[in-house]
């Protein structure tokens, strides 16, 4: 067995995917339909929650997340994250506007962000574990809906990699995989 990862844009990655020179490739976000010749096959894996955090001083004594929000600039994903669909949903069913202090596509340049106290971020509590375990900083709470998603993604293939089915075998007796066209 050989195992070799590799790095790169969705976009590249999809392409190798096509043309068979990859077996799966590993993504935080579901398709696009627009833009993604062939037929993919997603196998959603894993969701991890998203939360409000940033340091003690912005956060004081207010978890609320309402006035959070509403008080303090927000450090978000960039428009492509699933995470920034949710929170976009999220702020329009509280009927508030937010002041966004910074948007990066990078969960370490988030994790930055908030640890430099540039407003409170929207991310997942993981990206930032040493942070809280320290108390540099806490979080306020998690955002309801609002989720990062983990997806397997493969394509039909005649004779498809033994390794890979069985990686997602017990994936596929549950209904979370579809089809993107």
């Amino acid at each position: 067995m050989e195992l070799v990862l590799t790095s790169g844009s969705r976009s590249i990655l999809l392409e190798d995917l096509a043309a068979l020179q990859l077996d799966m490739v590993l993504l935080n976000a579901g398709a696009e339909r627009d833009g993604e010749a062939g037929a993919y096959r997603y196998h959603r894996l894993f969701e991890q929650e998203a939360a409000l955090v940033g340091t003690s001083n912005r956060l004081g004594e207010s978890r609320s997340i309402e006035t959070l929000l509403t008080h303090h600039p927000v450090i978000l994903p960039s428009q492509h994250s699933s995470i920034r669909g949710g929170f976009d949903a999220l702020v329009a069913r509280l009927n508030i506007e937010v002041r966004i202090a910074a948007e990066a596509d990078d969960m370490a340049m988030l994790r930055l962000l908030a640890r430099e106290d540039l407003g409170v971020a929207i991310l997942p509590p993981v990206v930032v574990r040493d942070e809280l375990r320290s108390g540099a900083l806490i979080e306020a709470d998690h955002l309801p809906g609002v989720y990062e998603s983990f997806f397997a993604v493969t394509v039909e293939r005649q004779f498809p990699n033994p390794l890979v089915r069985n990686l997602l075998s017990s994936e596929a007796k549950s209904d979370e995989s579809w089809t993107a066209v």
